[in-house]
């Protein structure tokens, strides 16, 4: 299973449908996707530090126990203005210790999978560190279902047709 969470230099988000929003349009120019506007961008400095410190303290080695990286290669996750890497699955423990890395670093932070903005309130104190409360959604592969437009209102921000899923529903709305 894939859990991924995305963080991003901006103002805090009101919503999580803006959050959303606002993380997808930073993926696209920072180059993520296959149809985004521009290539893949290198990660600005406060980015790179930041992808640093999470390395630093969760190794992505696969031999290392530490490590909860679905893959190797995490590091090539920061682009841009963005850190989306992607967890084996839910682990509220590394998600809470995330959460406060992004706070430190006056970033945003965004559970792809909950569809939830991660706010560092939201981090318990346990005896054996911080621990992320509230939900935790699907794995990138099995999403719970969000009635969310983040995704499409970024593509609009930058001018992109819309996905193919979007034009199937509106299609299927007006048939």
């Amino acid at each position: 299973m894939r859990y991924r969470i995305g963080f991003w230099i901006g103002p805090a988000p009101v919503d999580d449908e803006s959050a959303c929003a606002d993380l997808h349009t930073r993926m696209h120019t920072s180059g993520q996707f296959v149809d985004s506007p521009a290539a893949e961008q290198p990660p600005c400095p406060r980015i790179a530090r930041f992808a640093e410190a999470v390395l630093a303290e969760f190794p992505a080695d696969p031999l290392d126990d530490r490590s909860p990286w679905k893959y190797s290669d995490t590091a090539e996750d920061a682009l841009g203005e963005t850190f989306t890497p992607v967890l084996r699955g839910p682990n509220r423990r590394v998600i809470g210790r995330l959460a406060q890395l992004a706070h430190e670093h006056g970033l945003q932070a965004f559970d792809l999978a909950a569809h939830r903005i991660l706010h560092v309130q939201d981090v318990l104190e346990h005896e054996d560190g911080p621990l992320m409360s509230g939900p935790l959604g699907g794995g990138w592969d099995e999403p719970e279902n969000f009635a969310c437009r983040g995704p499409e209102i970024a593509r609009e921000r930058l001018g992109l047709a819309p996905t193919d899923h979007v034009r199937a529903v509106a299609g299927a709305e007006e048939g």
